[in-house]
């Protein structure tokens, strides 16, 4: 709403006249989208099949290969754990040997 002024100045804000907006239904775009649709030829099932399991075999395969990753990489982990410990406790038996025959040759030189 606006006041009205009373001197000879306009009024800093100024009603502007409504543009009419234009709205269409909902009833007359689906009936558009029919006729638009309708002068195509029809789908094939097969693009219907397609069109309907593309999306969610996609997803499944990702996640798929997504798990298998993810086992074959904590697979891989452990493997390299027990490697390691395989290695340290072989060092470990080594040093040991090299120890005893060390001492057998101390002993011998005496």
């Amino acid at each position: 709403m606006s006041r009205p002024t009373t001197n000879k100045m306009s009024p800093l804000r100024t009603t502007l006249p409504r543009l009419p907006v234009f709205r269409r239904s909902i009833l007359t775009l689906s009936q558009l989208r029919q006729y638009s649709s309708s002068s195509q030829k029809p789908t094939s099932q097969t693009g219907v099949f397609y069109k309907a399991w593309t999306r969610p075999v996609a997803k499944t395969a990702l996640l798929a290969v997504f798990v298998y990753q993810l086992a074959y990489w904590g697979w891989s982990k452990l493997e390299v754990d027990d490697i390691k410990e395989q290695k340290k406790a072989e060092i470990i038996r080594l040093e040991a040997q090299v120890k005893k025959l060390q001492d057998e040759k101390r002993r011998e030189e005496k």
